[in-house]
C-alpha cells in the first residue's frame, strides 16, 4: 500500500467516526448511557428511540438486546 492510500484511508475512517451511527433503542423507559470509549452521554426514550452514536461506543451498545442499527 502506498503512503497516500494509507493516509486517505485514515481520513475516511475519521469521517466515519465523526459521522456517528444511528442506533434504535427498543426499551420501554428513558435511558441515559455513557459511551465506554468516548465518555459521551446518549439519551434514549420511547419517544426518541433513534440517536446518533459514535461508532466506537456503538460497538458495545449493539451487544445489548436493547439497541439495534436504524436506517
Amino acid at each position: 500500500m502506498l503512503f497516500g492510500q494509507k493516509r486517505s484511508g485514515l481520513r475516511a475512517l475519521e469521517t466515519l467516526q465523526n459521522a456517528g451511527l444511528n442506533l434504535r433503542y427498543s426499551g420501554q423507559s428513558q435511558m441515559c448511557v455513557q459511551g465506554s470509549v468516548t465518555g459521551n452521554v446518549y439519551e434514549f426514550s420511547p419517544v426518541q428511540p433513534v440517536q446518533p452514536v459514535d461508532p466506537r461506543d456503538a460497538r458495545y451498545l449493539l451487544g445489548s438486546r436493547l439497541f439495534g442499527l436504524s436506517q
